[in-house]
């Protein structure tokens, strides 16, 4: 088993760092060490499913987690930003709040999932590849999507809506200092050089710049999820 000592991990982690010396490792998949927490992690520490690995390794053996709708087994599965965890009647929404990536339970009309468009290539006959956040791709009809925007994806990687990286948009700072906050974008910043493009958010009542990567999308007038009340709110 890929082990990681606790020491290293990731702050945000809800692990005891003096207990054990290691810890389950995530394995390479759609999200990095420091982006994600183990699905062991998750159910064993978070949902509290369980109690120990073996636990674990039962529950996910008898097909009971889904991630987005598809059933994981795999105990050191990366959990990411916005994905979707479902065990029996629990479900949560992986958020980034102040201290890092945290769960947040969501309801069943929730299980949605949010997906920002990173790239996209012309495969040919009118069709578009979509590279997304999670490290997954889809396959458009329509050449009808720019980097930033975040689809509203039903199980089965079907589109349902479009939220559109474009001014008064509501977005989620997912890294940085500000990391967790509400905002709404103010200005789109093309730098037309190596340098990220700047989107200037306001936050506290005051226009803050920040790299086009740290700004996820969430809704239009008002985020399409639901969130915890104590972050900041976004400008009006």
């Amino acid at each position: 088993m890929s082990k990681l000592k606790r020491l290293a991990a990731p702050a945000y982690w809800p692990i005891e760092a003096k207990t054990k010396k290691y810890v389950i490792k995530p394995k390479p998949g759609p999200h990095t060490l420091e982006t994600s927490m183990p699905l062991g992690v998750v159910i064993r520490d978070v949902m509290k499913h369980a109690e120990t690995l073996r636990e674990v390794k039962t529950i996910l053996n008898k097909g009971l987690v889904k991630i987005d709708g598809r059933t994981r087994k795999d105990h050191g599965f990366p959990v990411g930003f916005m994905d979707v965890i479902e065990l029996g009647d629990d479900a949560y929404r992986v958020l980034a709040g102040k201290n890092g990536l945290y769960m947040k339970p969501v309801q069943k009309g929730e299980l949605f999932k949010l997906a920002r468009v990173e790239d996209k290539r012309h495969l040919g006959k009118g069709k578009i590849q979509l590279s997304l956040h999670d490290g997954t791709n889809i396959i458009a009809a329509k050449d009808e999507y720019k980097t930033g925007d975040v689809l509203v994806m039903e199980t089965g990687k079907q589109v349902k809506e479009v939220l559109r990286f474009e001014k008064g948009a509501a977005a989620l700072i997912m890294s940085g200092r500000n990391m967790g906050a509400l905002v709404r974008i103010k200005k789109i910043i093309i730098t037309k050089s190596s340098h990220p493009n700047i989107v200037v958010v306001t936050l506290n009542g005051q226009d803050v710049p920040v790299p086009k990567g740290y700004v996820f999308v969430v809704g239009k007038e008002a985020p399409a999820i639901s969130l915890d009340g104590g972050q900041d709110e976004q400008e009006q």
